[in-house]
């Protein structure tokens, strides 16, 4: 099975194939990301659009290189505000099969199956 590090503050479900389920609770280290807002042009109706980008900071490219070190070969599951801060190295999670459209609170995740951001 792989090595999962649970990089938000929630506890993490996941299903397996086989239909059994486990938790990945928070590690304690938590990796955020700062949104910047970059001009995309103007909605028809005038609203404004933008393209929001989010880029790591110095304390949480530390956390995550120790993590890493401490870790190697570890999948490192965040935000999707994270994973779009660190591409490939911080990974998003991608619903279980019958999953996709459930509340949160009932969802599960595919703990075989990451997303990430280019």
């Amino acid at each position: 099975m792989t090595s999962i590090i649970n990089v938000s503050p929630h506890t993490l479900n996941f299903r397996n194939d086989d239909g059994t389920e486990f938790e990945v609770p928070p590690s304690g280290v938590v990796i955020n990301a700062t949104p910047t807002d970059e001009p995309a042009g103007s909605h028809p109706s005038g609203a404004e659009l933008v393209r929001v980008r989010f880029t790591a900071n110095d304390d949480a490219v530390a956390a995550l290189d120790k993590l890493e070190a401490e870790n190697p070969g570890s999948v490192i599951v965040g935000s999707m505000i994270a994973a779009q801060a660190f591409p490939g190295r911080v990974v998003g999670m991608v619903a279980a099969v019958g999953y996709e459209r459930r509340p949160p609170a009932e969802k599960r995740m595919n703990p075989n199956k990451f997303t990430i951001f280019a």
